[in-house]
């Protein structure tokens, strides 16, 4: 599956929410935040709303970058790095196409 890049807060909801992930933040660090399960949780996190999760991507203008397994948030140099690799090989490996500029 392809991955796609959004920076829209419903996109980003509607995602967790089939994966049944929320948002969490390290405890005394709201600023590192991530996507997790309930089985997911590490120790030092804290479950914290919607607003709180999107500050720190607001602030750092973040892309989130997803597919049908995984997201996580990445810089706009990060998101377009990655788009210009193409596809992922049967290995993992990028492939040796790449996107047009």
């Amino acid at each position: 599956m392809a991955k796609r890049q959004t920076t829209d807060h419903g996109e980003i909801i509607h995602f967790a929410g089939r994966l049944r992930l929320f948002p969490v933040a390290k405890k005394g660090d709201p600023l590192t935040v991530r996507l997790a399960s309930r089985e997911d949780v590490q120790p030092d996190e804290v479950r914290v709303g919607w607003p709180a999760w999107f500050r720190p991507f607001i602030d750092g203008r973040l892309v989130f970058v997803y597919d049908d397994q995984a997201g996580r948030a990445v810089t706009r140099e990060q998101a377009r790095a990655e788009a210009a690799e193409g596809p992922a090989g049967p290995a993992g490996e990028a492939s040796p196409q790449t996107a047009e500029p």
